[in-house]
């Protein structure tokens, strides 16, 4: 992370001229031209390089996550002159895609939970304010709890991914500030889980819902055992926050679970299962692995058997599967059943998954005296 990543991540994938990081990088490590540059690929890397800042990884850190969170702003907040912050743009600066989406905003909140916290300026709390004034004003859903996908609302199912994330930026924002607004917003999120994406009964995670958030059945039930780490990860840090005594036996069922369907013959885990533990979706991905180390050693602080040694082995398996193969500094992000790689570039968005394994693990660690 300190002597490859981060480096390059901040060269070759940071265009200086604009100040914003770029959509991901080819395998010679070159820009990806002409294509259009998410508001999630900046919100994430802003994440990260705050973060690195925190734990001292990256020289020159403070200029760069100074720069991209205001050209951030800039660029993508109410370029049009309406509400919210914009989905893409192109390399010129101009709108591609207008749309509010519901998963950035939720890491452009987690992006400015992270400026705040390593450079200490509580006035970038603004950014997150008027972000959820905005999703509370016009993205309210109309049914079920929760916040609309996108604006304007577009066909398809409805995800628990967003609200995820809003649940991470809503922690991470009573973090860096002991605001109890935030803190309170994290709570009612913790109830929408419960209430709609948790499955009682059988234990797991649902992905998509209807308008109402109401379970899709048949090839739309569908469980990924990543979420289901990710979740648990998350989890502990609400109870620690809230002391909320529901947590514990929630994480045992979504670890369970995961670990007992989630991993293929390689040890990697499967991208997604049914309910029952089937595999749906054979390839494996990045950001999943990263997921579980995190969930395993937040488990091996509570004195979980066996967790340390997973994530040993997962940790090994990430270097084998996703990041000996690939440049210096970069990835395969995801391979097919048959160890592929299915992509033909690195997206920048799998370092937010990375630095936030090195974190824990770094974390981990120190309190063991490892």
């Amino acid at each position: 992370m300190r002597e490859q990543a981060l480096p390059l991540w901040a060269t070759s994938g940071f265009d200086a001229e604009a100040g914003r990081f770029e959509e991901g990088l080819a395998f010679n490590r070159e820009r990806r031209r002409q294509v259009p540059i998410r508001l999630l690929v900046q919100a994430r890397q802003v994440f990260v390089y705050g973060l690195a800042l925190r734990r001292h990884w990256h020289p020159g850190s403070d200029a760069l996550v100074e720069r991209a969170f205001a050209a951030m702003r800039r660029d993508y907040f109410r370029p049009d002159g309406r509400e919210g912050w914009v989905f893409s743009i192109s390399p010129d600066g101009s709108v591609v895609d207008s749309t509010r989406d519901l998963y950035a905003h939720a890491f452009v909140l987690l992006a400015t939970a992270s400026y705040v916290q390593a450079t200490g300026r509580q006035e970038g709390l603004t950014a997150a304010h008027e972000t959820l004034s905005f999703l509370d004003r016009e993205m309210t859903a109309p049914l079920g709890g929760g916040y609309l996908e996108t604006l304007p609302s577009r066909e398809g199912p409805r995800r628990q991914n967003p609200h995820m994330h809003l649940f991470e930026a809503m922690l991470a924002l009573w973090e860096c500030s002991g605001d109890h607004h935030f803190l309170e917003r994290s709570g009612k999120l913790f109830e929408l889980f419960l209430t709609r994406f948790f499955q009682d009964r059988q234990g797991v995670l649902l992905e998509y819902f209807d308008s109402a958030l109401r379970p899709l059945s048949g090839a739309g039930a569908s469980v990924e055992p990543g979420h289901h780490f990710e979740w648990c990860w998350l989890l502990r840090r609400y109870e620690r926050a809230s002391g909320d005594s529901r947590v514990g036996s929630i994480v045992e069922r979504l670890y369970e679970h995961a670990g007992r369907a989630g991993f293929d013959a390689d040890g990697l885990l499967v991208d997604e299962v049914h309910p029952d533990g089937t595999i749906a979706k054979a390839s494996r991905r990045l950001w999943p692995m990263t997921e579980a180390i995190k969930s395993d050693l937040a488990e091996a602080t509570r004195g979980r058997m066996g967790s340390v040694e997973r994530a040993l082995a997962l940790t090994k398996a990430l270097h084998l599967r996703f990041l000996d193969p690939a440049p210096q500094g970069g990835w395969v992000d995801r391979l097919d059943q048959d160890g592929t790689p299915l992509v033909d570039f690195m997206p920048a968005t799998s370092l937010y998954h990375l630095a936030g394994a090195v974190d824990e693990i770094s974390r981990f660690a120190a309190a063991s005296k490892i």
